[in-house]
């Protein structure tokens, strides 16, 4: 009797232990994030899951440019096919890309069907600079076209052939005349481009130097030539801006460059040049350059889609 006592107390007494465990809870153990200046990576470990469930997480960021914080939310939703489970996601910032420079801090997530709340690391760390401004779209270089030049090795001096752009009429003050037209450049993109800009034409007599960039659109035109570079992702500049002709103010110009790979025979350039009076005092339509060589470029910032324009072909 004693004995029969004695069992049925361990079984209430191991019934009681049992019941006093209380269930494991799904839970978060980690959440990490990589951010650039388009958007953001995710990768969370959940641990303690019902496989066939459902479960949702969400997540939260501060993104701060300029001073100004902006919260940045949202959730991923998975089916737990086993008791532990790794679940990404991805997400674009609000107004992708990023063109300034911006912070991303404050990184949290949460397993809302238990609460379960966990820090997320933003590039290995709390917080991350993200340096989206310091990108450089810009063409350099130069170099010269011909009209009529002098035939190498001959002492014709006033020879009418152009055997270098022999469909390239260079225009004087209304008359067409037989010239060289060399210029140099580094210049950024943007309407207006962000920084002080330098271009330099001189022609027989004359000279035209930039003081303002009004205009710089680069763009990626199919019909030309890939650049030296394709992540720069341009092949063809077109500008406009004012500056000062023989030292005059208020002379204006605009021109378009090409850059269409090496060693620079491909690029070409068309320009006009007005005086302050808006009189041309200087127009060629396009011409291969003679001489030089314009490269595009393309440093830091956002990736973008290489430039692979073929010619037309």
């Amino acid at each position: 009797m004693i004995k029969k006592h004695l069992s049925l107390f361990g079984l209430v007494l191991s019934l009681a232990v049992i019941f006093a465990i209380p269930a494991l809870a799904n839970t978060l153990s980690s959440g990490s994030a990589t951010a650039d200046c388009m958007g953001f990576m995710l990768t969370f470990m959940a641990a303690d899951l019902s496989p066939g469930t459902t479960y949702t997480i969400t997540y939260t960021f501060t993104l701060t440019c300029n001073g100004s914080a902006q919260p940045v939310t949202g959730q991923t939703m998975f089916t737990a096919s086993g008791t532990t489970a790794t679940v990404t996601a991805s997400g674009t910032w609000p107004s992708s890309p990023l063109t300034t420079n911006c912070t991303v801090s404050l990184g949290s997530a949460t397993l809302t069907s238990s609460g379960s709340t966990v820090t997320i690391t933003i590039n290995g760390s709390a917080s991350a600079s993200l340096n989206c401004q310091g990108f450089d779209e810009r063409m350099t270089g130069g170099g010269s076209i011909f009209e009529n030049p002098i035939i190498s090795g001959t002492s014709n001096t006033s020879n009418t052939s152009n055997t270098s752009n022999p469909k390239i009429e260079v225009d004087i003050n209304g008359t067409v005349d037989p010239t060289r037209v060399t210029h140099g450049y580094e210049i950024e993109c943007g309407a207006p481009p962000p920084k002080q800009q330098n271009l330099e034409v001189n022609w027989p007599g004359h000279h035209f130097h930039l003081e303002t960039l009004t205009l710089g659109t680069c763009v990626c035109d199919p019909t030309l030539l890939p650049p030296a570079n394709p992540d720069a992702g341009f092949n063809k500049f077109t500008g406009a801006g004012t500056g000062k002709l023989d030292g005059v103010e208020g002379a204006s110009i605009v021109f378009v460059f090409t850059d269409q790979g090496e060693p620079g025979t491909n690029d070409t350039e068309s320009m006009t040049i007005f005086d302050p009076g808006g009189n041309v005092v200087l127009n060629f339509n396009t011409a291969p350059l003679t001489f030089g060589n314009q490269q595009a470029h393309r440093e830091g910032g956002p990736k973008v889609p290489p430039c692979t324009g073929n010619g037309g072909t």
